[in-house]
């Protein structure tokens, strides 16, 4: 009986989608294809997602800057070795 149930052939085979999945899956991409058409988002908020976006991400590159603060090139270098004399 495993091999006749649903369930059991979805385990056995989870690679496989069915001409139902791929039905949905097509359904799915074309309701929000008219969701989008039909209730389209104003540049108005668009505009206002890029600006909390880019503060956002001013914010962490300033953030990250003062934590960890460059490695000054004075502390870096060693003491030449004195050059041999000819």
């Amino acid at each position: 009986m495993l091999g006749r149930s649903q369930v059991a052939r979805c385990l056995t085979m989870p690679d496989q989608n069915t001409d139902a999945e791929a039905a949905l899956q097509k359904l799915g991409h074309r309701v929000r294809l008219g969701w989008a058409k039909k209730h389209p988002i104003p540049d108005k908020s668009l505009e206002s997602v890029k600006n909390t976006v880019r503060e956002q991400w001013e914010q962490e590159q300033t953030m990250s800057r003062t934590s960890k603060p460059a490695p000054s090139p004075t502390k870096d270098r060693k003491p030449k070795p004195p050059e041999p004399e000819r």
